[in-house]
């Protein structure tokens, strides 16, 4: 279960830097390489082996990829001393076999489809987490809603939330980007957008619901009936 979670984070990069022009795609690693954004902006996939860390480490001090890695965190060990740990999540999923839903439908949960929505949702995951997120990369990923859907979370004309769902090749439903604003936290709007998200998996038919949760995050998921598996670590790389 724990390389189906992950495998629906690296495919999710991989469709972004497809759709926006920006991804690499070696044989030994992958990367979506930013100008101008801070996300998705990393190094994954990388082949457990001493010769390709150090090739993407080195590409990286060239400029040439970028300066974040994210990998398991048993494989952490092979470049420790070159990078430093920007923060860890926890991969965690939820089995849909015999789910059934009993959300209720929150009417103030949006799906974006305008150019000016997709600016919109990125300025609310830019506040959310604290790094630019372009809204033009928003944009071009929410064209195809059978891959991707993106949402955002508004009351009285307001926005406070947002949250994305990525279809994967595996019949599996990732959940990515669920974030609140400052002045919305505390109102269970992360949860309202995590069961709208499940209902979008449910309606697809798909096996799993899958994320990578933030420590701040994972009770809310728990709650919702999510099981904890392995972490990822996304590490800096230093000069």
């Amino acid at each position: 279960m724990n390389e189906k979670i992950t495998n629906n984070l690296f495919e999710f990069w991989s469709y972004i830097g497809q759709q926006n022009n920006i991804y690499t795609d070696s044989s030994n690693y992958k990367a979506v390489s930013v100008l101008g954004s801070d996300w998705p902006k990393r190094i994954y996939s990388i082949e457990d082996k001493k010769a390709t860390y150090d090739e993407v480490l080195q590409l990286s001090n060239q400029d040439l990829l970028p300066n974040i890695i994210t990998l398991d965190e048993d494989k952490a060990l092979t470049i420790r001393g070159k990078t430093q740990l920007l923060f860890a999540q926890t991969n965690m999923s939820l089995d849909l076999k015999n789910y059934t839903s009993e959300n209720v439908k929150n009417t103030g949960i949006h799906q974006i489809e305008t150019k000016t929505e997709a600016f919109e949702f990125a300025t609310i995951a830019s506040q959310s987490f604290g790094y630019t997120v372009d809204g033009e990369i928003i944009y071009n990923i929410c064209k195809d809603s059978s891959r991707v859907k993106n949402f955002i979370f508004k009351d009285k004309e307001k926005s406070y939330g947002c949250g994305i769902v990525f279809f994967d090749t595996d019949n599996n439903a990732g959940f990515h980007m669920i974030g609140t604003i400052p002045d919305g936290r505390g109102k269970g709007i992360a949860k309202s957008i995590t069961e709208r998200l499940i209902d979008e998996a449910l309606i697809n038919n798909c096996n799993y619901c899958v994320l990578n949760a933030s420590k701040m995050g994972e009770p809310t998921y728990e709650r919702l009936g999510f099981t904890s598996f392995g972490t990822l670590e996304n590490h800096i790389i230093l000069k």
